[in-house]
């Protein structure tokens, strides 16, 4: 006899169960894991695809603020594993305030389409990859390594805006197939 966990299947704003959406948020991160793992370095910069996917099953899936807190953290953590930084626990603070932002932008700035095609993935995308990236090299760079602020920007335009560059293109891209199967 199958008991019903309330829960666990309670049925959320978007018409999901809990237990898929985060299903759906856990196989995006692997995969952002998978692909950060993987790629190769373009010109020095390895990107985090990890932001990319995190942004986009927050877009879909529009967790309440504590709970898009919470896939930041999970992606911070995950973030960890593959950082190739000296000190890699700071993604746990750079993950979640990334995150924050794509929820604030998912939530409050107004629909940005062209007939049905929305082009809010690539806006939350790159600001949240902005604002992830850019706590990261505030606290790696004058917190704990003490590099000059020259050094700070150096690694945010040679970094960051190249990251959130690529994160932006490719949230854009998968945001409308992901969201075509998961709602069809």
């Amino acid at each position: 006899m199958r008991m019903n966990n309330p829960v666990v299947e309670q049925v959320t704003s978007t018409g999901m169960t809990r237990s898929k959406e985060i299903a759906v948020v856990a196989f995006l991160i692997a995969i952002g894991a998978v692909l950060r793992m993987f790629s190769p370095a373009i010109l020095g910069i390895t990107p985090n695809f990890i932001i990319a996917m995190y942004c986009i099953s927050i877009l879909l899936l529009r967790p309440k603020l504590g709970a898009a807190l919470g896939i930041g953290i999970v992606a911070g953590a995950i973030s960890m594993i593959f950082s190739k930084s000296p000190i890699p626990y700071l993604n746990l603070f750079s993950e979640p305030a990334g995150a924050l932002m794509c929820a604030l932008l998912t939530y409050y700035l107004p629909e940005f389409s062209i007939k049905k095609y929305s082009f809010k993935p690539c806006l939350a995308t790159f600001l949240g990859t902005l604002v992830s990236g850019g706590l990261y090299i505030i606290l790696n760079f004058q917190l704990a390594l003490h590099l000059p602020p020259a050094a700070m920007k150096a690694a945010f335009i040679g970094v960051v805006i190249p990251v959130a560059l690529i994160n932006m293109v490719m949230a854009q891209a998968l945001y409308a197939p992901i969201r075509k199967y998961l709602f069809r």
